[in-house]
């Protein structure tokens, strides 16, 4: 119990320690590795850019710190605590990925009403600029923040800075092609935009309409998943409550391993229950 508090209160100190002494404007700071690129595209897209990958991978540790502290005190077993703090780790990831898919369903949802506004000004003889800044103000709620930003870019840095600025703010396959085509469009003249729009909104609703379908279906594999792994473990808590002498065979290093494994493997088994009910997301199509 002391070393789990310890290591709580050195990670504690270690965030406070990084958040005060962070240099931003530093003129030697090396060039991100791949992961972390990788790592903050991922956060980008869950809707949590302003998080940076060291914060996070700090933050996922303290959660593991936190559940395996969680786990000692209610079960007192080390290496079940252990197992728990890397199942802990875990869980920001997870809830990110989560909250990235439910983000990409409102944000797609929305650039389908937001395509056909823009397509009903530029039929009426508005400039893709002046209905790109009449969205901020009358489109769809999900996008009018970054409608916003997109407006205020257009008058600052112009308009191919402002898309380009937009696409990789929202970081989404759909708003990438919407991005090229009216990138196209402004290079070339802006004559066949509204075919581009029309082709483009039918697309967009049809694979959100689609979309919104199965996601339906797949809400009731997603519970299934939740109630099979909380079982277990709800069912360990509440006998260690009721009658601790009945898992006393698991307090020896071989019970231990034993639970250790079991709650690996229903870990294990709800991510993989989550990667099959999640579904296949297009790849950004312009970085």
């Amino acid at each position: 119990m002391g070393l789990l508090t310890a290591l709580g209160a050195g990670l504690s100190v270690l965030l406070m320690y990084l958040s005060a002494t962070r240099r931003p404007d530093a003129d030697d700071t090396p060039a991100p590795s791949r992961l972390r690129t990788r790592l903050a595209d991922f956060l980008r897209e869950a809707g949590a850019a302003g998080v940076r990958p060291r914060d996070f991978l700090l933050l996922s540790l303290l959660a593991g710190g936190m559940a395996g502290g969680a786990a000692w005190l209610v079960l007192g077993w080390p290496l079940v605590a252990v197992v728990a703090g890397l199942v802990g780790t875990a869980l920001p990831a997870w809830y990110l990925r989560h909250r990235r898919d439910v983000r990409r369903a409102e944000l797609q949802a929305a650039l389908a009403d937001a395509v056909d506004a823009l397509r009903s000004s530029v039929r009426v003889g508005m400039s893709i600029e002046e209905a790109l800044a009449a969205l901020a103000h009358q489109g769809p709620a999900p996008l009018r923040p970054a409608l916003g930003e997109l407006a205020r870019d257009l008058r600052l840095a112009g308009f191919e800075a402002a898309i380009i600025r937009a696409r990789d703010h929202l970081a989404d396959p759909v708003f990438d092609t919407v991005a090229a085509a009216l990138l196209m469009a402004h290079r070339v003249g802006g004559r066949n935009l509204g075919p581009v729009l029309d082709s483009l909104e039918r697309a967009v609703r049809g694979a959100t309409r689609v979309e919104r379908e199965v996601r339906a279906q797949q809400a009731k594999n997603v519970l299934s998943a939740r109630i099979i792994a909380a079982l277990p473990l709800g069912l360990v808590v509440a006998i260690r409550g009721l009658n601790p002498a009945y898992l006393d065979p698991f307090t020896a290093p071989a019970g231990q391993l034993l639970l250790a494994g079991c709650i690996l493997s229903v870990a294990a088994g709800y991510a993989l229950m989550l990667r099959a009910a999640r579904l296949p997301t297009s790849p950004r199509s312009r970085r």
